[in-house]
This record gives structure tokens, sequence and C-alpha cells, in this order.
């Protein structure tokens, strides 16, 4: 099925190449004996097909643990540096908070997108993030599967994060994505019981429903965490299907950081991760 991702399938038999997702833009696959991504861009791009086939990347890398990304404009035609100050300021931390180690660029022969590639470099650190760009797609490929092992090592302290969520079914799809995320998810279906597990192990961030059953709803649970000196400076994120203006602003008075609806998407949660990850070591 083109323009999803799709269930991995081999190419070919004997091929290492599992190809997870196609469209008339780009192509991702994954190499399961090199364990790297391959992003092959395609043709003309827009803001809207760079976004959306970034977070296609982002999401294939963490469920895939393939941190290593060969990002190939070989075939990229035009200017898109339209998109420059979104890839330099939003999607490269989003990718390094969710465990990028190395991210080898090939320019595309096209000048204009040579020109777009060196505009998004400029406006980054390219070298903390693990970014550098060739025009040789061999001397890419030598420089991403350099020392590995040492790149490994770069890793971060996965996140602490307790999920409060009375629907089975949601929590468990929720607290995957979390992990494939790179986190550590416990899962609450009461509000009292992941206050008592915020006292005894300090999370990194906490996401909440608003809804819940018992004598302690989010509301009551948001106003009780931020009560709290010890867990008062703990991100707290709502997830819920009450997201009426007037939902919205009660959660943000009662303690909430965000209000996300349900059901919660990839790039929502990637962002808040990124985002509240900042001196986490």
């Amino acid at each position: 099925m083109r323009g999803q991702l799709q269930t991995p399938r081999l190419a070919e038999k004997g091929n290492s190449l599992i190809e997870l997702y196609s469209d008339s833009y780009l192509a991702i696959s994954y190499d399961k004996e090199t364990l790297l991504l391959h992003a092959n861009w395609k043709g003309y791009q827009s803001v809207e097909s760079i976004q959306q086939g970034c977070e296609r990347i982002l999401e294939s890398m963490v469920r895939y643990n393939a941190y290593w990304v060969l990002n190939d404009h070989t075939h990229v035609l035009g200017i898109w540096r339209f998109a420059a100050a979104w890839l330099a300021n939003d999607w490269f931390p989003r990718m390094k908070q969710a465990g990028l180690r190395r991210f080898s660029w090939i320019y595309s022969p096209a000048k204009l997108s040579q020109v777009s590639t060196d505009a998004t470099l400029a406006l980054m650190n390219a070298d903390a993030f693990g970014v550098k760009a060739f025009y040789d797609a061999a001397e890419a490929f030598a420089w991403l599967r350099e020392s590995p092992s040492q790149t490994k090592s770069m890793q971060q302290r996965r996140m602490r994060v307790i999920v409060i969520e009375d629907n089975r079914d949601f929590s468990q799809l929720f607290g995957d994505m979390l992990q494939i995320m790179g986190c550590d998810a416990t899962v609450f279906s009461n509000a009292r019981a992941g206050l008592e597990m915020a006292k005894k192990n300090l999370p990194d961030i906490i996401f909440c429903d608003l809804g819940l059953p018992g004598d302690m709803d989010g509301f009551a649970f948001a106003r009780a965490l931020r009560a709290n000196k010890e867990l008062a400076h703990i991100p707290l994120i709502a997830v819920s299907g009450y997201t009426s203006d007037e939902h919205k602003e009660r959660a943000v008075h009662a303690g909430f950081d965000r209000v996300f609806p349900k059901p919660v998407k990839f790039a929502d949660v990637s962002k808040a991760l990124a985002t509240f990850s900042k001196g986490i070591s």
C-alpha cells in the first residue's frame, strides 16, 4: 500500500532491505544487516511533503531502532529551503531526543537543492546532532558506519514516564508507543495510584486523562501534583477526548502544560518529549 507505513516485507528473497514506506516523493527502507535506515527523496519538495516525510522517518527510526540514517537527496530537484528552519529547530532536535546517532546527508546534484541543504545546516550545530553532508554516496555510507560502538555510548538515559488512563486498550497502545520512542513507561488506571508512584519514583513527564474514575479525576490530579513541592516541577500533559475550549482552559488552570486530543498523535508526543527532556542525562 503506497503512502502509508507498511507491514515489513523483503523486497526480494536474499535482500536485506525491508521496504517500510513508499510514495511519489519519498521511499523509506530498513537494512536488517547494517541496521541503517535509508530515506530516498525524489523530485520537487514542498513544506508539506518534507514535514510529512520527516515524520515518517522519525517514526520508522524509533520503531526499528535504526538510529543511523542515510538521507539521500540524489533525486531531489529544485529549492526547498523554506523548510530549513523547521528542520533545524523542530525536527532534528526531536530526532536527537529519540536516539539519532548519525545522519548522513547526500547532496542533490541540483544546485538549488544543495543551497537548501546548506541553509538547514547553517541554522543548527550539525556536529552536535551527528549530521554531515556528502557529495559522494560511498563516503556518506562509510562515515555512517564508522565506529558505531562509540556512538552507542552517547545514548541518553531513557525518560521515565507515567501514564494515567482508565481505557485499557488505549493505555496499552499509548504505553507501547512510548516504549518504542525510548521511554520507560508505567501505566495506571487511576490517579491515586499514579500520584503515589510519582512520589516514590520521580518521573520525567506524566500523561494523564481528564475523565478518570474514583475520587480523583485529571483536574484534581493536576492540582495535587502542583501543590506538592517535590512534584510540582514535573511536566504534565493531558490526553483526553474532552477538547473543548472550556476543558482546555480548565486543564491549564489546574496545572497541565499541554492538552492533546485522543487519539494522540505520534508527532505531538515526540515534540513533547523533546521539549521536556532537556537536562536529562
